[in-house]
């Protein structure tokens, strides 16, 4: 009887488990893989709009492209594949930059980055790691930046040398516009030479001028070290950063994680001391947008074994104690660069993916009360280092996020020979993704959005459309409530409001669009208690 007793209660365990994970399907739309074995095509990956189209296109990078064992060294490659209503695995790379370093001069391709707007056109710029060798002694690192809009990789459109050594540890991460003035900035970790000195600085966008935020000595020797943005998490205006390394104490394992509020005076002097601690941390945050819809960027702070530290933005926050944990901790291969957000069911909240290395990746929806516990889990497709990055975008232009995940490398296969590409997978976000734990976590509360959906005509809007067509559907209207409708810009700036009188037999509005600019804009639609967003593009 007690043997009977345990069989069941594990059935209904493998039926709940079911009932939690299976009614949630992400399918894949996409998959790439590198030129040749070994090439580790996907090393390093993300999205972005880089030929203005109103629909994210990915970038992915094979940090060793052109390697054969024993015979030749990595050049590296980066391919940029254009998002369109026809994305899928046939779609061909539109945009490549190869390098062609001979083991004695040239220049090696390590990697790419996304840095935000940093030239203010209203659209993310494109950052490419590369190291351009003279001879056998004499190399020097170096970015180049791409501001999008162009049919090819050939000229940056600006260069920033770095220093006279090879520098295997420069990362540069996306801050946001932590001065205000229009111009997104970047979080720069790097080594300086010769006094091998480990730094954090701030990039400043527009003008690529430098605030170092590390005094001299003060970071350790190791590597795992970041600098990240978190979003503007008080609401002020101005978006917020976080600095993580380990200090340079006899116990190796001290962390010191600082938090800075952005501000118009760019003055760093007095961050807040986030984490000190000398147990096990994976330093570096992560922004997670607003995934309770309250108006304040939400974020990861750090991670333990207690699963991913979420705090929820606000004016009065308590570092001290995270609103919850995201569980499974999941977050790729190193510095969280496998940990995301995006829409991926259209329902206006952001939502969280995190991909565990070797395991999956974990999707956690955004809703008025959200929790930690993962909504969809999907396995490994049966790849050595699934996971290792991931990066979301709306890649096939339908109006769902959806979710690449990269499996570059391996450990398994021998170097000399194998079948070991590289390998990246999209799977397509869709309004059938439903929060599975609120009979767990959540009082029935439903969402603000719930019984409104908004269409956005024409989109993208062109020279010759004057008018932004809002159509509203509504299960509940109410002709008696108005409805307001607010445009604001990727930085999230109220650029034009207007209010009607709701009627219920017209549910078209239609809103000035002249005087908006290039760029991707949201469009907020608010009838008495229910909400509904869209994204728009303008090309003009």
């Amino acid at each position: 009887m007690r043997t009977f007793k345990g069989l069941t209660s594990l059935i209904i365990l493998i039926l709940c488990l079911n009932a939690l994970h299976g009614v949630n399907e992400m399918p894949v739309i996409a998959y790439f893989q590198g030129e040749h074995h070994g090439s580790m095509f996907g090393y390093s990956m993300t999205s972005l709009d880089f030929n203005h189209d109103g629909i994210d296109d990915l970038a992915v990078c094979a940090f060793a492209y052109g390697y054969e064992y024993g015979e030749t060294p990595t050049r590296g490659k980066v391919y940029i594949y254009l998002g369109g209503t026809d994305f899928s695995s046939t779609t061909p790379a539109s945009m490549t930059l190869e390098g062609n370093y001979n083991d004695v001069d040239g220049r090696q391709v390590r990697a790419v980055y996304k840095v935000g707007d940093i030239n203010g056109d209203g659209f993310d710029d494109l950052c490419v790691s590369v190291t351009d060798h003279v001879n056998l002694t004499e190399s020097y690192a170096k970015l180049l930046f791409y501001y999008g809009g162009t049919p090819d990789l050939g000229v940056p459109d600006h260069e920033m040398p770095l220093y006279d050594f090879y520098n295997s540890y420069v990362r540069v991460y996306p801050l946001g516009d932590v001065n205000g003035d229009g111009y997104d900035d970047m979080g720069f970790y790097y080594t300086h030479d010769p006094t091998r000195e480990r730094r954090h600085s701030v990039i400043f966008g527009g003008t690529f001028e430098e605030q170092v935020l590390t005094s001299i000595g003060e970071i350790s020797s190791s590597y795992a070290s970041c600098i990240h943005g978190i979003g503007d998490i008080n609401n002020d205006g101005y978006d917020d950063f976080t600095s993580a390394f380990a200090t340079p104490q006899s116990n190796p394992t001290h962390n010191l994680i600082r938090l800075y509020y952005g501000n118009a005076e760019c003055n760093f002097d007095n961050p807040v001391t986030f984490l000190y601690c000398q147990y096990g941390v994976s330093r570096g945050s992560k922004p997670l947008g607003d995934m309770n819809g309250d108006g304040y960027a939400d974020f990861m702070g750090y991670i333990t074994n207690d699963g991913m530290h979420i705090w929820l933005g606000g004016q009065d926050i308590n570092y001290d104690v995270p609103n919850f944990n995201m569980d499974p901790a999941w977050y790729g291969g190193d510095f969280q660069q496998a940990l995301a957000y995006g829409d991926f069911n259209g329902d206006g909240y952001d939502d969280a993916a995190g991909a565990g290395l070797g395991r999956g990746f974990a999707v956690w929806l955004g809703k008025r009360n959200v929790n930690g516990t993962a909504d969809l889990i999907v396995g490994n497709q049966g790849y050595d280092y699934y996971g290792w990055r991931l990066a979301t975008g709306d890649f096939n232009g339908d109006g769902y996020d959806d979710i690449a995940v990269a499996a570059s490398h391996d450990d398994s296969a021998p170097w000399a020979q194998g079948t070991y590409y590289g390998f990246v997978w999209v799977h397509a976000g869709n309004a059938q993704l439903k929060d599975t734990t609120v009979a767990i976590d959540d009082p029935a509360i439903p969402s603000v959005s719930g019984d409104l959906l908004v269409k956005l005509s024409p989109n993208p809007i062109t020279r010759a459309d004057n008018t932004l067509n809002i159509e509203l559907q509504s299960k509940s209207p109410n002709e008696h409530e108005q409805v307001a409708i607010e445009i604001y810009n990727i930085k999230g700036q109220s650029v034009l409001k207007e209010v009607y009188q709701s009627q219920l037999d017209a549910r078209t509005y239609r809103v000035p669009a002249s005087s908006l600019a290039n760029g991707i804009y949201f469009c907020r639609v608010t009838c008495g208690k229910q909400q509904a967003t869209g994204k728009f593009c303008v090309i003009k």
